[in-house]
């Protein structure tokens, strides 16, 4: 009988699941690695993005506060120089409609003073505070600190500083050039006097643009000028005026002929117009006349047309 050899021994190979799982684990792991790496990326990316914005915001944050305070300064400075210059300003309709000269029945009064400031100004200041009323004070070229306080007063409290030439210089209509130089004169003196960095340019002709000449005319409004002679005297202007009572009624009965009034007074210089004007104020509020001072861009009659 032939002997059988003993089986040989086999090896069975793994089941295929723990090669699949080995395989998995090490996935995972290299899974979560690139998680946590990314996650670290992002965090950082994140803090340095965020760092970025509050440093940013802090910028901005003092730069539109000192934008306020700058504004803020300029509004009030405006104002400091022009009281009018407000939103819902109530008297917006009349003005709309001097400047398109729109102006039947509209009852405007301009008040206007020449050849100030003098040791008076004040009193007419103070005259005109009591009522509110804004006047237009046609000044020439006065030195010395009185009269510097009153350029400043008269800007101030809103009333309108306008030009009445540095020398009040008749001859000058006979050589333009000169005429042009001596209210250019006036023109930088105010500015400096003020620190307005620009004036009314509202202009008045000695003796008014009867007393000038078309070229002198033509020339100022090239000039960016607007000039206004009048409608309504008081009569103060010769050397012996009449009583107060006498100007009181030649300002109101003149003005009771024009929807608007352009008024010459001298009242600076005149004792008897000062002593009258609370009766011309008084009276004509009562009437239903809105007092304003003049503005670059309203309509004036004018004695030369051009």
């Amino acid at each position: 009988m032939q002997k059988q050899s003993p089986p040989k021994l086999r090896i069975k190979n793994l089941p295929r699941f723990i090669v699949f799982s080995a395989i998995s684990l090490i996935l995972i792991i290299l899974a979560i690695m690139t998680l946590f790496f990314l996650t670290t990326k992002l965090t950082e990316t994140f803090n340095a993005q965020r760092q970025i914005l509050q440093t940013s915001s802090t910028v901005n944050t003092a730069e539109t506060n000192t934008t306020k305070a700058t504004n803020s300064k300029n509004i009030k400075e405006t104002l400091k120089k022009n009281p009018a210059a407000q939103a819902n300003d109530p008297l917006a309709d009349i003005k709309s409609r001097l400047r398109t000269d729109d102006t039947e029945g509209i009852k405007v009064i301009f008040l206007t003073f020449d050849d100030g400031p003098t040791e008076r100004t004040g009193e007419v200041l103070d005259l005109l505070n009591t009522y509110n009323v804004k006047g237009t004070f046609f000044t020439t070229l006065h030195d010395g600190e009185s009269a510097k306080a009153m350029y400043n007063r008269i800007v101030d409290e809103g009333h309108t500083l306008a030009n009445h030439t540095s020398s009040h210089d008749y001859s000058l209509y006979n050589n333009p050039d000169d005429f042009y130089a001596d209210v250019d004169k006036l023109d930088q003196y105010q500015m400096k006097i003020t620190g307005l960095e620009q004036t009314s340019h509202v202009f008045r002709f000695p003796g008014g643009s009867l007393n000038a000449n078309e070229t002198c005319a033509l020339g100022i409004v090239d000039q960016g000028w607007n000039y206004s002679d009048w409608n309504v005297s008081s009569g103060d202007g010769c050397a012996d005026p009449p009583p107060s009572e006498v100007i009181a009624q030649n300002v109101i009965n003149g003005c009771h002929d024009h929807d608007v009034s352009v008024v010459l007074c001298h009242a600076e210089l005149k004792e008897q117009t000062r002593a009258a004007l609370p009766t011309v104020i008084e009276t004509l509020q009562d009437e239903g006349y809105t007092f304003l001072p003049m503005e670059n861009d309203y309509t004036y009659p004018r004695q030369l047309q051009i």
